[in-house]
């Protein structure tokens, strides 16, 4: 009775309650009113919750529940996962329950998702244990505690001694802080007390830092970064010395990567333009294949390095946790673009010194379309434009630009959904004009090539957003510049009509409608965020 078999029983003596349903078992009851000493008196006779199936279970006992009464099966999944969030079943259940909270959280989100009709139930259920995680930190009263919890494993023993003292830096592997990273716990890793414990981190032997006035911080910034290589020698050489424990300090290392990456980019920049003593010959321009000079060697060897701490990246975090984040995705399709630069460049420079260009320097107007310096040269410019944007990165460790930085992504996945109704209207729009026109294009003696095929009523349409076209691309002209096909009700005066009206919805549809809705949807993720 006090498990499972509570509403068989119910429904076999004394019928179903006029408060609540049979599914509903005392324990259950007592979990979700977090009844803690009613639980457990309860716990302690053998009272159980038998943990609800997959959604997609096909178990003869769920299909049999789902024939009887679809909508009183799924109360009883909400009613028992109630009693499984509940504080008082967690605590008096669970060895781990920072670690329980963080699971039933992930898995009653991917529910919200999946059963849309009780999303809301989810939502907050899922918030509850979120919440119920964060009060268990807020129980910390110092900072070993903060770091016992924090660094616990799934393969830590159940009560933990605490340390001593504060271990150093190097030792605290905040197990449970990527755990709560990767099941996405934001208010957990947004808690004072987790954000102290990583402020002190990121500050690791430089305790007053902080403190220090804002002139003065940028003067040691960048006294640090003229000396980084005298540092980065020093790390190398006395890796265990003071100055080098002080270059393993994480904000340290954050300060080396940034002057490092703003290196690279003023070199993208000398090799994008032509700077005082970098300038380049104007002859060099017409030869196909050309040896590398100083700045892109300089280049090759970023390019390198970037590529190998991508690789350590990799093995240190895993694949897995390596492809879920998005900025990795873009760290690697800079660097393939970067390394595509290469191949195609060694391409063209073997090429060149085996004497199959022929002859040389030759006008660019003359190269053949798929020149391997051309397409390196394309190449390398698309992945200037990633590697520029990679700037945005480094706007989460300040608490104004991060939120712009965060909304921006948001506002991305806006602009994605925007896209797909667009297409649709755009289509429809396109394919209306482009049946038209069509007929008229046929007809040699008659010039109209805005709608004359698909893909130019595509383009049309899509530049006529930003006022690119006019009002006259549906007028029918004629090749010759003394007749025109367009009089009064005539010949072509139907179709200008009907296309001009056309023309007419579909500005009125994409720019006052859809770009405002656009304009709607990214405020609200700025507002959201």
């Amino acid at each position: 009775m006090l498990g499972v078999d509570w509403s068989r029983h119910c429904g076999r003596h004394s019928g179903e309650s006029a408060e609540f349903s049979p599914d509903i078992s005392p324990v259950i009851l007592a979990a979700t009113c977090n009844q803690f000493e009613i639980l457990q008196l309860l716990l302690s006779r053998g009272a159980t919750i038998e943990r609800p199936h997959q959604l997609s279970c096909g178990c003869d006992r769920c299909k049999q529940l789902v024939r009887d009464d679809s909508l009183r099966h799924s109360l009883l999944r909400i009613n028992t996962y109630r009693a499984l969030a509940s504080p008082a079943w967690i605590c008096l259940t669970s060895s781990d329950p920072i670690l329980t909270a963080f699971r039933l959280s992930w898995e009653l989100q991917r529910l919200a998702s999946r059963e849309n009709e009780f999303k809301e139930v989810f939502v907050a259920l899922s918030q509850q244990c979120r919440k119920y995680a964060c009060d268990l930190l807020d129980q910390c009263r110092s900072s070993e505690e903060v770091i016992a919890v924090l660094n616990k494993s799934k393969s830590a023993d159940d009560d933990p001694q605490l340390p001593p003292q504060q271990p150093p830096v190097e030792s605290l592997s905040l197990d449970r802080l990527k755990l709560a990273l990767k099941f996405e716990q934001k208010q957990f890793v947004a808690h004072s007390h987790c954000q102290q414990l990583l402020t002190t981190i990121w500050y690791d032997r430089m305790p007053g830092w902080r403190k220090q006035p804002l002139a003065v911080k940028a003067l040691m910034c960048f006294g640090f970064v003229l000396m980084m290589p005298v540092l980065a020698l020093v790390y190398v050489l006395f890796p265990r010395s003071r100055l080098g424990q002080l270059m393993r300090s994480p904000f340290m290392k954050f300060l080396n990567h940034s002057a490092s990456f703003a290196i690279f980019l003023v070199l993208l920049l000398i090799a994008s333009t032509d700077w005082g003593a970098f300038k380049r010959p104007k002859e060099r321009y017409m030869v196909r294949g050309p040896p590398p000079d100083l700045v892109e060697t300089l280049i090759l060897w970023w390019v390198l390095g970037f590529v190998w701490a991508e690789m350590k990246q990799i093995w240190e975090e895993g694949f897995q946790a390596y492809v879920r984040q998005w900025w990795n995705w873009l760290d690697f399709i800079m660097l393939a673009l970067y390394l595509t630069t290469l191949a195609l460049r060694l391409a063209a420079f073997t090429l060149a010194r085996t004497g199959k260009y022929g002859a040389e320097p030759q006008s660019r107007l003359e190269w053949p379309v798929m020149d391997p310096t051309l397409l390196s040269e394309a190449v390398f410019s698309i992945a200037n434009v990633f590697s520029f944007a990679r700037i945005i990165f480094l706007f989460q460790v300040n608490e104004h630009l991060g939120p712009l930085q965060i909304s921006l992504g948001c506002m991305v996945i806006d602009i994605a959904k925007f896209i797909f109704i667009f297409y649709l209207v755009i289509t429809s729009f396109a394919c209306g004009l482009n049946q038209l026109y069509f007929y008229y294009a046929q007809d040699h003696n008659i010039r109209n090539d805005g709608f004359a095929t698909l893909t130019n009523s595509y383009q049309t349409l899509f530049w006529s957003l930003f006022g690119v076209t006019n009002r006259r691309d549906v007028i029918i002209q004629s090749a010759s510049p003394t007749t025109s096909t367009s009089s009064g009700f005539g010949e072509g005066r139907t179709t200008e009509v009907v296309a001009e009206l056309m023309l007419l919805t579909y500005h009125f549809v994409a720019i006052i409608v859809l770009v405002n809705m656009l304009i709607a949807m990214m405020s609200s993720s700025f507002q959201n965020i």
